[in-house]
């Protein structure tokens, strides 16, 4: 099985300056948010352009602790080109999925997808700061193909990619001090993003028979146990409202699939 390679998550980017040089050159590639709309053979172009250590660079990293969903799901850790390996990590595990869905269909609502579609978007928006317009979202109608080790990696890989994005906006969260507008940015993002790995985890579990592979949970990833020691700072930095928005997020999040306490965070 191809290894998936994330971030350690001690390297996690924590503010949009250190993601913008990557951004900016992915977009001069076409390998940006947009490849996701891109047609099936540009796709997985992209998707080996993305993989290739000659565009960007990673070197193996060691010693992630209680990593079991790693090996679970053949997940790499990496270090070498932060926001290169961050950006690449997201945008491949949207492609697996893209993917599997195309092959094998799925079940998912069309306002879920668009959920899960926009978080990369979203990303992008933030780290280049560009103008917020729509998106085209068309579901993947029913397929013949039944693929359920393959939707469940897929699935719980791009969870996990996208929890490092939560990481990466709450970072912004924590460190924008009386920036208000970068504040509920980040905030904005970061719940975008769990939205999303909600999505990941149905996606994951969308599978007819049930695979038990795809149902057992996630169990409490790094970015979890983050969550939970800056929550109190989120609070307090975070608009109320905003904060409600972001705490059902995490709710709704640990209620689908994921073995941790962030529940109490949220009370």
């Amino acid at each position: 099985m191809e290894p998936f390679r994330l971030l350690h998550p001690d390297l996690v980017p924590r503010r949009r300056e250190s993601l913008q040089h990557a951004a900016s050159t992915l977009v001069q590639m076409g390998l940006d948010d947009t490849v996701l709309s891109a047609s099936p053979v540009h796709q997985r172009l992209a998707r080996v352009v993305l993989a290739s250590n000659s565009v960007i660079e990673w070197t193996p990293c060691h010693g992630v602790p209680h990593a079991c969903h790693d090996e679970r799901f053949g997940v790499e850790r990496v270090g070498g080109d932060r926001g290169g390996v961050f950006l690449s990590g997201l945008l491949i595990a949207y492609l697996d999925v893209l993917e599997n869905a195309a092959r094998a269909g799925t079940s998912i609502s069309e306002d879920s997808w668009r959920t899960l579609l926009w978080a990369p978007t979203a990303l992008f928006d933030h780290v280049l700061r560009r103008p917020q317009v729509g998106m085209t979202v068309v579901t993947p109608g029913p397929r013949t193909e039944h693929l359920p080790h393959e939707r469940a990696r897929a699935g719980h890989r791009l969870h996990l990619a996208l929890m490092q994005v939560v990481r990466f906006a709450v970072s912004g969260v924590v460190r924008a001090e009386d920036d208000r507008t970068l504040v509920e940015d980040c905030v904005t993002l970061a719940t975008a993003c769990l939205r999303a790995a909600t999505v990941a985890l149905a996606f994951a579990s969308d599978v007819r028979p049930a695979s038990r592979e795809a149902q057992s949970p996630i169990g409490e990833t790094p970015e979890h146990r983050y969550l939970w020691q800056v929550i109190g700072e989120v609070r307090a930095a975070v608009p109320r409202a905003r904060f409600e928005q972001f705490a059902a997020a995490l709710r709704r999040l640990d209620g689908v699939g994921t073995a941790s306490t962030l529940l109490v965070a949220g009370n």
